[in-house]
C-alpha cells in the first residue's frame, strides 16, 4: 500500500471527525480560562483556508505546460511575504523590511541552487515547490528569531557599544558579540531538533514519505538533506541579516541611531 487509503471526498469526512479534538481543545482553554479560544479557532480557519488555496493553486500548476514561469511568481510571493512577516519582528528599526527580505532571498536561493546542482531537488514542481516553501519558511523563522534577538541585545547593551566605540573600536567590532549571540541564539531551536532526528519524533519530511510508500532508509536520507537545508539556508540568512542590519543600528559616523534609545 502506497500513499494516503482513501480519496479526497472520504477525506473530507475525516477532517471533519478529526476536527472534534479542536472542539475538545476550546472547551478545555475555555474551562481553563486562557483566553485563546477564539485566537484558535481562527487560527486554524485561517491556515486551513489558505492550506486548500495552496492545494487547489497546486493542482492546477502540475497540470500546467508552462509551469516554469508561473512558478517564479510562486517563489518571488514566498520571498516577499517571508521578509515581511520577519521584519515585523524587527520591532523600533525603520524599515526592518529592506534587510529580511534581501537575507531570506540570499539564504534560501543558495540552499536551492544547491539541492538542483546537486539533483537532490529534480526540477518539476512537485519538488521545487514544497522544498522552496520549507527553505524560504524557515530562514523567515531563523531570521525573525535573530532580527530580535540582535535588537533587544543591542537595546539592553547600548553602554557597552558606546564604550568600545568612544575606545576607537569600529561600528563592526562594537557590534559583533551581540551580533554572534543573536545569531546562535536563532539556530539553537533548529540544532535541537537535529540532534533528536528520530528519538523524540520523525519530523515532517520523513513522516510524509514514508505514508507515500517510500523505502525507510531513502527517506531518512532525504529528511537529512533537507535539515542541512533548513540550517545552511536559516545561517546564511541570519548572518546576511546581523551584517545588513549594521547600517540600521549606525549612522555615518559610526553612531548608534536614534530608535536605538526609545
Amino acid at each position: 500500500m502506497t500513499g494516503i487509503p482513501y480519496g479526497i471526498y472520504e477525506g473530507f469526512l475525516i477532517l471533519l471527525s478529526v476536527l472534534s479534538l479542536l472542539v475538545l481543545v476550546v472547551i478545555l482553554t475555555a474551562i481553563k480560562k486562557l483566553g485563546i479560544s477564539k485566537e484558535m479557532v481562527t487560527a486554524i480557519a485561517k491556515g486551513g483556508i489558505q492550506l486548500f488555496a495552496i492545494a487547489l493553486v497546486l493542482n492546477f500548476l502540475f497540470t500546467y505546460d508552462a509551469w516554469y514561469i508561473l512558478i517564479w511568481a510562486l517563489l518571488g510571493m514566498m520571498v516577499i511575504i517571508g521578509g515581511y512577516t520577519s521584519a515585523k519582528r524587527a520591532t523600533d528599526m525603520p524599515d526592518a523590511y529592506s534587510i529580511t527580505t534581501p537575507s531570506i532571498l540570499t539564504g534560501g536561493a543558495l540552499v536551492l541552487i544547491v539541492l538542483a546542482i546537486t539533483r537532490a531537488m529534480p526540477l518539476y514542481p512537485q519538488f521545487i515547490i514544497p522544498l522552496a516553501g520549507m527553505t524560504f519558511g524557515n530562514s523567515m523563522r531563523i531570521c525573525s528569531i535573530c532580527m530580535e534577538r540582535l535588537i533587544s541585545e543591542v537595546k539592553q547593551n547600548k553602554g557597552e557599544i558606546e564604550t568600545a566605540l568612544s575606545l576607537g573600536a569600529d561600528s563592526k567590532m562594537a557590534v559583533k558579540n551581540h551580533a554572534d549571540t543573536s545569531i546562535r541564539a536563532s539556530l539553537i531551536p533548529t540544532l535541537d531538533n537535529l540532534k533528536t532526528l528520530g528519538i523524540i519524533f520523525i519530523p515532517g519530511a520523513m513522516a510524509g514519505l514514508l505514508m507515500g510508500g517510500t523505502d525507510p532508509i531513502l527517506a531518512a536520507q532525504y529528511q537529512i538533506i533537507v535539515y542541512l537545508m533548513i540550517v545552511g539556508g536559516g545561517t546564511i540568512s541570519t548572518i546576511m541579516a546581523t551584517h545588513l542590519a549594521k547600517r540600521k543600528i549606525f549612522n555615518e559616523k559610526e553612531q548608534l541611531r536614534e530608535w536605538v534609545y526609545s
